[in-house]
């Protein structure tokens, strides 16, 4: 990532005519990469490392459904009127949780935001 000489604004890549440049977006400082490139050589991406910790498991499969607490929901798949639920956070933090509902009679998962 480069940052502007003048203000210290991230600055991004721009093409003029056939030549690459960064420009500021800010104060509008331009620093010539000095070579002639295609469009698609140059791009911007973040690489954001994952570990096992992070991987959300929702309810596993086999997992015994009369330990969960339950609501009178109905099963879209199947009509039945009481599921298993829990709730995870799966979006930021400034919205609400996701509930997710497993269906007592036929196992079918769905949720609501």
């Amino acid at each position: 990532m480069e940052y502007c000489d003048e203000c210290g604004s991230i600055v991004y890549p721009m093409k003029q005519g056939e030549v690459q440049v960064l420009k500021c977006r800010r104060c509008g400082f331009v620093k010539d990469l000095g070579e002639e490139i295609d469009s698609k050589s140059f791009r911007i991406s973040t690489e954001i490392p994952h570990s096992e910790k992070d991987k959300i498991e929702i309810v596993k499969a086999g997992e015994d459904l009369k330990t969960m607490p339950k609501t009178r929901a109905e099963c879209p798949k199947c009509g039945h009127k009481e599921a298993a639920y829990w709730q995870l956070q799966t979006r930021s933090a400034d919205e609400g949780m996701t509930t997710f509902y497993r269906c007592l009679k036929c196992k079918y998962t769905w949720r609501a935001y």
